[in-house]
C-alpha cells in the first residue's frame, strides 16, 4: 500500500477492537507497516487479517502492556519485523465504574496499571529504540476528556488519564531534542457500538450528548485522523499537546444557561 505513512512502523496497543482498531487501520492503509499489540489474539487475528487481504503489512504481537517483559518482547518483535519503530499511539484502555468507597485495591490498580504503567513501560521502549536510531519519531498517547474533567464512578480512569497527560508533556520535553515528538489525543464519546465489547449505556450516551455542542457523538475515525495529523510531517513542531476531539465537550457545560439576576445602578459602578 502507497501512503503518507509508506516505509514507517507503526505499533497500536490494543488495536484489536474500537477506536484503538481504526487508527491501526489508518495507518496501515495509509503505507505503515502496523503492529497489533493486544492480549486478544482472536480479534487482534482477525483484524490483521482483513488488513492483509487488502494488500496492508501488519502483524499481531499478543501484549499484556502492564508487563515489562511482554513490552520488551512486542518491540524487539516489531524491530526484527520492520527494522525499527517510528509510531507509537497508547490507546489501550480498561473500565471500572465504582465509586471510591465501592473500589477494591485490585481494581483500582487493574485500571491505573493498564492506563498509566503501560504508557510509562511502552513509551520507555519506544523513546529508547527510536533514540537509538537517529531518526526521530512520534509518540501519540489516547486521552479522555477524564483527564481535565472529573466524572462519578471514574476515579482510576480520571486520574490515570489526567496522569498520562502530565507524563506526556515530561516526555516531550526529554525527547525534543532527538526528533521525537509526544502528544496526547483525548477523544470525546465515540461511538464503537460495533466494534468494542464495551460501550456506553443508552442512559449515559444521552445524557453525554446534552452536553455536546456539536449534538452528536465520534465516529471512530475522527479520532484516527488527529492521530495521523501529529504522527505526520505536517505537526513536526507540535509536541506536549492534549488535543480534545471532543465536539467541544471540553469548551464548558451546555446546562449552565441563562443569566444571572443582578440589582445594580449606574452609581454602583467603579
Amino acid at each position: 500500500m502507497g501512503g503518507q505513512f509508506a516505509g514507517k512502523s507503526a505499533i497500536v496497543t490494543g488495536a484489536a477492537s474500537g477506536i484503538c482498531r481504526v487508527i491501526l487501520q489508518s495507518f496501515v492503509r495509509q503505507g505503515a507497516s502496523g503492529v497489533i499489540a493486544d492480549v486478544n489474539e482472536e480479534w487482534g487475528q482477525q483484524v490483521g487479517q482483513g488488513l492483509r487481504a487488502e494488500g496492508g503489512t501488519v502483524m499481531f504481537v499478543k501484549t499484556d502492556v502492564t508487563d515489562s517483559a511482554a513490552v520488551e518482547h512486542l518491540f524487539e518483535e516489531t524491530v526484527r519485523a520492520y527494522g525499527g519503530v517510528d509510531i507509537l499511539v497508547n490507546c489501550a484502555g480498561v473500565g471500572v465504574h465504582k465509586t471510591v468507597v465501592e473500589m477494591t485495591d485490585d481494581e483500582w490498580d487493574f485500571q491505573v496499571d493498564t492506563q498509566l504503567r503501560a504508557v510509562f513501560l511502552t513509551c520507555r521502549a519506544a523513546a529508547r529504540r527510536m533514540i537509538s536510531q537517529g531518526r526521530g519519531g512520534r509518540i501519540i498517547n489516547i486521552g479522555s476528556g477524564a483527564g481535565a474533567i472529573a466524572r462519578v464512578r471514574a476515579a482510576a480512569h480520571c486520574a490515570s488519564k489526567a496522569g498520562a497527560v502530565h507524563f506526556t508533556r515530561v516526555l516531550a520535553l526529554e525527547l525534543g531534542s532527538h526528533g521525537i515528538t509526544a502528544n496526547v489525543v483525548a477523544p470525546g464519546l465515540t461511538d464503537i457500538k460495533n466494534i468494542s465489547k464495551s460501550y456506553p449505556t443508552d442512559e449515559y450516551r444521552d445524557n453525554h450528548l446534552r452536553e455536546i455542542p456539536v449534538g452528536r457523538l465520534a465516529d471512530p475515525q475522527e479520532i484516527a485522523d488527529m492521530v495521523l495529523f501529529l504522527a505526520s510531517d505536517q505537526a513536526r513542531f507540535v509536541t506536549g499537546q492534549a488535543v480534545y476531539v471532543d465536539g467541544g465537550y471540553s469548551a464548558g457545560k451546555l446546562s449552565i444557561d441563562g443569566p444571572h439576576r443582578t440589582v445594580y445602578t449606574p452609581t454602583q459602578r467603579r
